[in-house]
């Protein structure tokens, strides 16, 4: 079966963590290929199915690709399904995972064109810094971190953001420093492993450079990586990638919840690209 491995034209051979699916799928018997997701010589229907990986240009053009994520899942099998990637590539998702108890980091959300008093709303949740992000984000784009000093820059900069869509205002979590985030990754609903990563900002000092495969040893953390899985659909998803981090009183916290295309690290865990393969397969 030809199985296409979605990816964009700026990495058209795959991440190298995430390249290993390929020759993991040609040993169990799978004719896998990196494919452009944006490319309009490829026909789409003659893929037994379409796994999104490295397409990493999605959040710069999301009505254009969930336009083609409905296109192209309605022709062949496509992981994860459209209605997952349009639910996922708006982080209004995480005030859903809220609602269904989930600990989430504090968010403050500014509608488009709106405006925000940063510097009242951090004197009023006790913040000492902020993080600025628009929903519509990935790879740390448009992300800033303003300090007690910087609250009227701050300000500003919501309203610029809110010029093109929902903006996310959060507490700085001085952890990211010496801890980074921590990835649980999941195939077809099972735990597969679990990665610690730097912050991806680059104006937050970190405690080390390079992700590193890490064994979960904080039983509360690993529970809510599980409970947030099953809220974000369980074993509906093909892959997701979890990513929680420690809040400024010490407290495990959901970051967000990927599902569209993350980076899933196949290179820091031996097994990995064997299990993803394999939970590829058992869905065809």
């Amino acid at each position: 079966m030809d199985i296409a491995i979605v990816t964009y034209a700026g990495m058209p051979q795959l991440y190298p963590l995430d390249a290993p699916l390929v020759p993991a799928l040609r040993a169990l018997g799978m004719n896998a290929q990196p494919v452009i997701w944006d490319d309009p010589s490829v026909d789409w229907s003659r893929f037994g199915a379409a796994v999104v990986r490295n397409a990493w240009d999605s959040h710069l053009r999301r009505e254009e690709f969930i336009a083609w994520a409905d296109r192209v899942g309605a022709v062949t099998r496509l992981f994860n399904p459209a209605e997952v990637l349009t639910w996922n590539t708006h982080k209004g998702y995480l005030k859903t995972l809220e609602a269904r108890g989930l600990p989430l980091t504090p968010t403050v959300w500014v509608a488009p064109g709106g405006t925000l008093d940063v510097a009242a709303v951090a004197r009023e949740r006790g913040w000492d810094a902020v993080v600025l992000k628009p929903a519509v984000a990935a790879g740390g784009l448009k992300v800033f971190i303003f300090r007690r000093e910087q609250w009227h820059d701050a300000s500003a900069k919501v309203a610029e953001l809110a010029k093109e869509g929902d903006v996310m205002v959060q507490p700085y979590l001085t952890a990211f420093e010496t801890e980074g985030e921590r990835s649980y990754i999941f195939f077809n609903g099972d735990f597969s492993h679990a990665v610690r990563r730097p912050p991806t900002l680059a104006s937050a000092p970190r405690g080390f450079a390079e992700p590193t495969g890490f064994t979960p040893d904080n039983a509360e953390e690993r529970e809510i990586a599980h409970a947030v899985m099953e809220a974000s659909g369980g074993r509906r998803l093909l892959y997701a990638r979890v990513d929680m981090a420690t809040d400024n009183a010490g407290k495990p916290r959901l970051q967000e919840v990927e599902v569209t295309e993350p980076c899933l690290f196949l290179t820091l865990d031996a097994g990995a690209p064997e299990r993803m393969a394999r939970a590829v397969i058992a869905r065809l």
